[in-house]
Formats: structure tokens, C-alpha cells, sequence
């Protein structure tokens, strides 16, 4: 139907004025669901770029940090006009390394700007002079260029293998990692074999983490590429890092390959180096057949150190709502063990990404270690790693995990989270949607605000599980 090809904006727009698209949005749930987050957004855009006493620019707000990269994925929320506004500011950035900032914030919404827009970013990118700067450039593109017109991937691609330092190449060769899927074959060969060609395990490590996001979208005999370069790196540690790195890809592996990464990860001796290698492998978990799963958790459970513990946990994240009940059982269990209420924070701050995925009588543990925190700074910490995930928890604790939100009396420690919380704003009640925006527009700094109401944008769900 004619209302399933517009963009979201257009659908808010439209369906104002055309019957058929109002009945149609009561008759499709997606396209219901596309017209609120339109709605949502434009709610959002209208509480950072309101006038107010005092601020000449009304546009400032936007390059506060984190702002650009939450008003990203909605990009195509947002009227051609407004588009217009946001790519001239970045434009308009003088200072080369501000510009660059502002550049990498837009990561997440190359795809949904009109191609005209497109093309002037990646001119951007190309016309900075130090190759340092256009390394990092592509660090902000790089995530979308699969979804670019094939002469600006190449354009890219070209960019990055242009680039004399190693180190500039494995940065770009990280910031088009993501994007590596939607290239054509000959493309991906040529990122492939300047990973290759890269002599320093630390820059294979950073190509590789950039890398591993995107690999799903590689044929086979490329994924077995990348995973010899990882396995044949002679440092424990460096080896450590690709696996992380390649973790984040884990899902899209062939389970030969994903075997592989397992079997590495329990070689390596140093429990600091199993741990550094689950930080990543654990996000993707949850696609693992069984037996790989309980391998994971087994090494887990086997860390004796608490900050390996920590590290491993952490990395587990949103992967947790996808394992069994008894594994997600054992992982709380070893959230609880841990003695220093710094580290129970932070092992929150990972696996409450999940708790929407996770039984309801572990939601409620999870709260309740969050709520026995003492330290204001250890509660913000937790409570900004339940994310998109509190809209899966029963409304009673949503209402729990707001009031400990709203006792918290330091702005920085509120805003840390309203930054979390807000991610999962679309699926709570009205009255705790307006409790939270009331918390954001408390707070006084102009740039605090802007992030807290930011941080309110809807996320897709490829954002909220990474």
C-alpha cells in the first residue's frame, strides 16, 4: 500500500489531510508505529530548537553533546527542510576537529537524508585537508555507506585506501566496517585485503572491531578471513581484541566460524584476556546454538577476579534476553556475588539492556540490586544501562526505576539516567512518559536539557541492541 513507501515525516504530514491515510493508519500497526515515531521526533526537534531567553542560536542545542547522534537514526522524521538545517550546521562548523564531532554524530542517519544530502557530506569528508581528519571522517560516514549510491561507496573506499599512514587506514577501515554488508563484492574485497596488508596487530585490532559489526553480510570464504587474521595473531591480548571486536558480528557467522571464536576465546590462558574476548562475544549470544552458550557462561562463571567478572558481564548486554532461563539465572546470580557495589553497577549497566528478555521474577532482582545501591553515582550508572529495555519490564517496577530517578538531586547523575531511561520512553505509560519529560526540562543547563530530551528520540531495534 501507498502509505507503507512514505517516509515517516510525510506519513504525519499526509495523514492530516487524507482520509485513506488516517484509515490506513488505524488498519496498519507499522505504519501506525512509523507515524508516532514521526510525531515523537518532531515533539523532541521542536523542545531543542525552541526559542529561548537568552540563546541568540536556535539551533545550538543540536551540537550539544550526544544530540546529533540521537536525532540521527530519526533523520527521516524529520521535513526536507529540516534536514537542510541540520547537514548546513555541520557545514557551517569551522573548526576542522568540532566539524568532525558534529560529522560522527550524523553516523547513524546517513541513509534516511535525501541523496542530495548524501552527496555534500561525503564531500565533506573529502575535503579535509589532514589525512588524519578524513580517516576519522569516515568513521562518521562509514555505518551508512552500504546504503549509498554506488559511485559514493566508491568514493569512500577509495578515501580509505588512499590514506598513507597504517593508522589512518585501520580507523577508516573501522568506520566503514559497520557498513561493510550493503557494499559490492569487489569493495569488500578491497577493505579485506587492506586489513591484510596491515602489519601492526594494533591496527588490525581496530580495522577488525570496526569490521565485525558488518560481517554478516560477507560471503563465507571473507568471514573465514577474517577470523584467520584474528586467530593467527601471536599476542594473547591482540588476540583478545579481535575477538571482542569480531563479536559484535558473531550472529552473522556460519557456526564453524562461530565455533572457532568460542574455542579461541577458552585458549586463551589469562583470565583478563577471556574476559576481554567475552566484553564482546557475549552481545551475541543469543544466536548461538545451546552448547556455545553454556561454553560462554562456563568461562564466565570461571573468572575469579571480580573486574573479570565485571568486564565479561558487561559485555553480555542486551545478548541476555535471548539464552535460556537458567543461564540468565546463573548471570544474575553472579551480578548479585559481586561485593563491590561499584561493580554491580556496572555489570547492570551491561545487562540491563536485556531485562525486558529476561523472567519477571529476574527483572525484579534486577531492581532490586539497583535500588540497594547507596551511592548516587552507582544508581545513575545502573539505571542508564536498563535503556529501550525498561519498556519490557511490568509497569510496577518501570514506576520504581523512575522514582529512584527522580530522588537522584545531583544534575549530572540525573541526566546519565534520563540519557538511559529514555531510550525505552515510547513503552511506558503516559504519566511516567510525562514524568520523565518534566525531569528533562528541570534541569538548568541549556545543554543538559537538549541531551535528556535527545535521549527521548526513538531508537530502532538494530540501536537497541548495540
Amino acid at each position: 500500500m501507498v502509505a507503507e513507501k512514505l517516509r515517516p515525516i510525510d506519513l504525519v504530514s499526509m495523514s492530516q489531510t487524507s482520509r485513506q491515510l488516517r484509515d490506513a493508519t488505524r488498519l496498519s500497526a507499522e505504519v501506525h508505529e512509523r507515524r508516532q515515531r514521526a510525531i515523537q521526533v518532531q515533539f523532541v526537534w521542536n523542545a531543542l530548537t525552541a526559542r529561548r531567553p537568552g540563546i541568540a542560536d536556535r539551533f545550538a542545542a543540536l551540537l550539544a553533546p550526544g544530540v546529533l547522534q540521537s536525532l540521527a537514526p530519526n533523520i527521516d522524521c524529520l521535513t526536507g527542510a529540516q534536514q537542510e538545517d541540520v547537514v548546513g550546521l555541520v557545514e557551517g562548523v569551522d573548526d576542522p576537529a568540532e566539524r568532525l564531532l558534529a560529522l560522527g554524530g550524523l553516523r547513524a542517519g546517513m541513509t534516511g537524508l535525501a541523496p542530495a544530502l548524501h552527496q555534500r557530506l561525503v564531500s565533506l569528508a573529502d575535503q579535509f585537508e589532514a589525512p588524519s581528519h578524513r580517516a576519522w571522517a569516515l568513521v562518521g560516514l562509514g555505518a551508512g555507506v552500504g546504503r549509498l549510491a554506488p559511485p559514493l561507496q566508491q568514493r569512500l573506499v577509495d578515501i580509505a585506501v588512499q590514506l598513507a599512514e597504517p593508522t589512518d587506514r585501520a580507523w577508516a577501515l573501522r568506520g566503514l566496517g559497520p557498513g561493510v554488508a550493503g557494499l559490492a563484492p569487489p569493495l569488500q574485497q578491497r577493505l579485506i585485503v587492506l586489513t591484510e596488508q596491515l602489519a601492526d596487530p594494533l591496527d588490525r585490532d581496530a580495522a577488525l572491531r570496526g569490521l565485525g559489526p558488518g560481517v554478516a553480510g560477507l560471503a563465507p570464504p571473507l568471514q573465514q578471513r577474517l577470523v584467520d587474521i584474528a586467530e593467527g595473531l601471536a599476542d594473547p591480548l591482540d588476540r583478545a581484541w579481535a575477538l571482542a571486536g569480531l563479536g559484535a558480528g558473531i550472529a552473522g557467522l556460519v557456526p564453524a566460524l562461530q565455533q572457532r571464536l568460542v574455542n579461541i576465546t577458552e585458549k586463551l590462558e589469562q583470565p583478563a584476556h577471556r574476559a576481554r574476548a567475552l566484553s564482546g562475544l557475549g552481545a551475541g549470544m543469543a544466536v548461538l546454538a545451546p552448547t556455545l552458550q553454556q561454553r560462554l557462561v562456563d568461562i564466565t562463571e570461571k573468572l575469579e577476579q571480580p573486574a573479570h567478572r565485571l568486564s565479561a558481564l558487561a559485555g553480555f548486554g542486551a545478548g541476555v534476553a535471548g539464552v535460556a532461563p537458567a543461564l540468565q539465572q546463573r548471570l544474575v546470580d553472579i551480578t548479585e556475588k559481586l561485593e563491590q557495589p561499584a561493580h554491580r553497577a556496572q555489570a547492570l549497566a551491561g545487562l540491563g539492556a536485556g531485562v525486558a528478555g529476561v523472567a519477571p521474577a529476574l527483572q525484579q532482582r534486577l531492581v532490586n540490586i539497583t535500588e540497594k545501591l547507596e551511592q548516587p553515582a552507582h544508581r545513575a550508572w545502573a539505571l542508564a544501562g536498563f535503556g529501550a529495555g525498561v519498556a519490557g519490564v511490568a509497569p510496577a517496577l518501570q514506576e520504581r526505576l523512575l522514582d529512584i530517578t527522580e530522588k537522584l538531586e545531583e544534575p549530572a547523575y540525573r541526566l546519565a539516567a534520563l540519557e538511559g531511561l529514555g531510550a525505552g520512553v515510547a513503552g511506558v505509560a503516559p504519566a511516567l512518559q510525562q514524568r520523565l519529560a518534566d525531569l528533562a526540562d528541570s534541569l538548568a543547563m541549556p545543554a543538559d536539557r537538549a541531551r535528556a530530551f535527545a535521549a527521548m528520540l526513538p531508537r530502532r531495534r538494530d540501536e537497541q541492541r548495540e
